[in-house]
């Protein structure tokens, strides 16, 4: 009686023999022994395993190949995170559900045949999806299939085994509504089968094209918004579009008060509205215009490093190929001579020169950081300078509002305490009861302008302190990083000298041992 084999959890062991099975036979040994880098394991199987459940793949972030086949998988989960995954085989096991591939939008080659699935669904962030295969599941909604149409890279697909693939028009409706398909169910598509099959299905195709111009319209909207959204956010000037429209939205006075006198306050809004948006205009041109300055500051700084650092290094190489000639040439000699004169000459006069190249690449390293500290002072100080005088303006133009604000508040201050006159007064008197209410109390009338003034107020500080915190913020963010990575970058140039010059005085000293 064979012995039952435990349904299993892809965890460390498993993964561990996994890996020490694919690799070659000549490296065998050594990676049982000290183990493989998950990050350097590009491809694993885990076939015939009898895997129940996926999990543990967390450290292998760079799999492109990932063989799940022939196990007894019912879900698929924790894979979104492997971001440069192209190809995985889930076939031959108990999937119901395409869930859980969010984010593998590298993923090109997709198989699922022989599981349990119903639906094609869930799979939207597979933007290069070419091959799929889902042959032999439980698909039976014809319709369902045109969820492949979004594709635009799908190539190759099998949908062979499944219960709809027995109508008639399956294979002209498949060809109808995926585009670009180069192979159906192991077969060569022809161009005149894609033909017959659009003929066939004008009218509808003809409706779909239509929705799908406008669901690329909203796509595109979608986009551009999220790109300018994106935009403002790194420039600090999020959600200034519609710092007018917000400002009135959430001030509860200013729309418990509008109906007092709808139309008068309306225009003063119109107006106000008018004046607002020609500064706002000036503010987020000027933003965006340093914005991209800065940037270009930035990267200018950068090809400003590395132009001076490759110059160093080019002359480090040039006297790193000289010294190590004239090192081989003398080791020659050590190794060769029977003289113990010339070999004490020789061995000095390359202890002396290798104690001049390494004074040579540490004075050529102290020179590079002398140089950087040189680009980097002149770096901080135009950036510096750019941040300043966005600051600068942006304070400008919010003094600018709220002197707007104050203007528009007199203004409807005025227009609703008239109201508040003729109301007590009797000369108005169709007024419903909440708007009575409104207007009974003077004093809570005026303490409701005055708050909504004072929220106006509130929204412009809001908005100033985010552009003049966030500048501040990046300015100081970015000149410890520079400064970091520059003390990093020194620190290991001296390691690699000190290591260079140890390694030479260990060969000069095995050459002197060996002398003879």
């Amino acid at each position: 009686m064979s012995a039952t084999i435990e349904p299993a959890v892809i965890d460390e062991d498993l993964l561990r023999k996994s890996v020490n099975e694919q690799v070659s036979p000549e490296v065998a040994d050594i990676a049982r022994k000290e183990g493989i880098d998950p990050l350097e394991v590009r491809m694993l199987r885990c076939d015939y395993k009898n895997i129940l459940k996926i999990d543990n793949l967390w450290a292998f972030e760079n799999l492109t190949k990932l063989q799940l086949d022939n196990n007894i998988i019912e879900r698929i989960e924790n894979i979104n995170f492997l971001k440069n995954l192209q190809w995985l085989d889930l076939s031959f096991n108990n999937i119901t559900t395409i869930e859980g591939l969010d984010g593998l939008s590298k993923l090109t080659d997709l198989t699922l045949f022989n599981n349990r699935i119903s639906k094609v669904e869930n799979m939207d962030d597979l933007v290069n999806l070419s091959i799929f295969s889902i042959g032999n599941n439980n698909l039976t909604i014809m319709e369902n299939m045109t969820y492949l149409s979004r594709f635009e890279n799908l190539r190759v697909l099998n949908a062979a085994g499944n219960a709809l693939c027995k109508s008639v028009n399956y294979r002209h409706y498949i060809l109808a509504h995926i585009r670009g398909l180069k192979y159906l169910d192991y077969r060569l598509i022809d161009e005149e089968s894609v033909a017959a099959a659009r003929e066939k299905y004008i009218d509808d195709l003809i409706a779909i094209e239509e929705e799908e111009k406008i669901l690329n319209t909203k796509k595109e909207e979608t986009r551009k918004f999220k790109e300018i959204s994106t935009l403002y956010e790194s420039a600090h000037i999020g959600g200034i579009d519609t710092l007018f429209q917000d400002m009135l939205s959430e001030d509860q006075d200013y729309q418990r008060i509008l109906p007092v006198a709808k139309e008068r306050i309306m225009d003063l809004q119109e107006a106000y509205a008018a004046k607002f948006e020609v500064v706002l205009n000036e503010l987020k041109h000027f933003v965006l215009k340093k914005h991209a300055e800065k940037n270009d500051e930035i990267a200018a700084f950068h090809d400003c490093l590395n132009a001076t650092k490759n110059e160093i290094d080019a002359e480090c190489l040039t006297k790193l190929n000289k010294y190590s000639h004239f090192k081989k040439q003398m080791l020659k000699i050590i190794q060769s001579s029977r003289d113990t004169k010339e070999v004490d000459e020789t061995l000095k006069t390359l202890k002396d020169e290798t104690n001049d190249i390494s004074d040579q690449l540490i004075s050529l390293e102290m020179q590079l950081v002398e140089q950087f500290e040189d680009v980097i002072k002149e770096f901080e100080r135009n950036y510096t300078e750019l941040c300043s005088g966005v600051n600068e303006f942006g304070q400008t133009c919010f003094a600018r509002l709220r002197e707007l604000e104050n203007e528009h508040h007199e203004k409807y201050s005025e227009c609703v305490l008239q109201i508040f006159e003729r109301f007590n007064k009797g000369e108005l008197d169709d007024f419903e009861d909440d708007l009575r209410d409104v207007l009974s109390d003077k004093d809570s009338l005026v303490n409701s302008i005055n708050g909504s003034h004072d929220f106006h107020l509130g929204k412009f500080d809001h908005q100033e302190d985010s552009l003049v915190s966030g500048i501040s913020k990046d300015l100081e963010t970015l000149t410890q990083k520079v400064h970091e990575r520059e003390i990093q970058r020194n620190r290991d140039r001296i390691c690699e000298i000190v290591a260079f010059i140890d390694k030479c005085n260990a060969e000069i000293e095995a050459a002197e041992e060996n002398a003879f």
